[in-house]
């Protein structure tokens, strides 16, 4: 059977060819996430597909701009020509590459206020250390109630996705083929996510990564 395939998310292609779209279709998981309506969630998102439910969730990421020298729980994060941050109020966070403690006593985001080209978050409390090119990630409750990643990606995301009021239709790839993702071109992408090689996926080597830009 040949496979459906998709090459690129709106006018700056974030593949290096077409590939492979898993077929059957899939919903946002909006149950365990939080988005808002209209929310534009970018191609190239790590993504952990349930093939069973039909329900994809996304890790959340975003590399920090600048940190505001008076008030450290201001944070601004970057804003791409073709892509924004896709946190919401309530969302809590924490530095990748540096999470620990629990769930509850994890910072959560309190206020965003958002225009075409700057993305503001006001956090529960200031993140030590956290400066100008780190990078914010989600966490959720994990074993024992601890803060943890929301999981490992299988999937990442093939397009632009716009987050609807009811049902929100997701397609991505399991499967770039010969071709790669253009990793300098999306969202950050978790070293959590990555195999050793930074190459990979580490939960399928069949989505490959290039730091060609």
């Amino acid at each position: 059977m040949k496979r459906q395939t998709k090459s690129f998310t709106g006018q700056r292609p974030i593949f290096t060819g077409s590939v492979a779209i898993v077929p059957g279709g899939f919903n946002l998981d909006t149950q365990k996430q939080r988005f808002t309506e209209n929310m534009v969630i970018p191609g190239g998102v790590c993504a952990i597909m349930d093939e069973q439910t039909r329900k994809v969730s996304v890790v959340k990421t975003a590399k920090v701009s600048a940190v505001d020298s008076d008030n450290s729980k201001i944070v601004y994060l970057h804003v791409d020509e073709f892509f924004a941050p896709i946190f919401a109020v309530g969302d809590r966070v924490a530095k990748d590459g540096s999470i620990s403690g629990t769930y509850a006593a994890a910072v959560s985001i309190e206020k965003i206020e958002q225009t075409d080209t700057t993305f503001v978050i006001t956090l529960s409390g200031a993140i030590s250390g956290l400066k100008a090119d780190d990078v914010l990630i989600e966490v959720v409750s994990g074993n024992g109630g601890n803060a943890a990643v929301i999981g490992t990606a299988n999937t990442v995301t093939i397009g632009d996705i716009v987050v609807g009021k009811y049902e929100t239709p997701v397609d991505v790839t399991a499967d770039t083929m010969q071709y790669a993702l253009y990793e300098r071109r999306v969202p950050p992408v978790s070293a959590s996510q990555k195999d050793a090689t930074g190459m990979f996926l580490k939960n399928n080597p069949n989505v490959k990564f290039t730091q060609s830009y």
